[in-house]
């Protein structure tokens, strides 16, 4: 996976520079900081890497820790496709 770099360049699908642009950021009770997206196979990439819930602002999606927040876009749709993953629990 790759940092996604804020400034587009040629060949950047036109959503993934929007989405750059809005300047997300992870809002907890600690305080708010930059999302960090991540490209990989066409998605926007963020996962909560904090011990504490975050918000995704201005997406308004709450992450626990370890959640994966994955964004993509469908050519004709009018908004954005969100989808949290959540890590496996383990019982022994």
């Amino acid at each position: 996976m790759t940092q996604m770099d804020t400034r587009p360049t040629p060949g950047t699908p036109i959503w993934l520079a929007a989405l750059a642009a809005t300047g997300c950021q992870a809002v907890s009770d600690r305080g708010c900081r930059k999302v960090g997206w991540q490209w990989q196979e066409g998605r926007a990439i963020y996962t909560n890497g904090d011990t504490c819930p975050v918000s995704i602002q201005p997406l308004g999606v709450t992450l626990d820790r370890g959640e994966t927040l994955s964004v993509t876009w469908i050519p004709g749709e009018t908004e954005y496709t969100l989808d949290v993953d959540r890590p496996q629990s383990k019982c022994a």
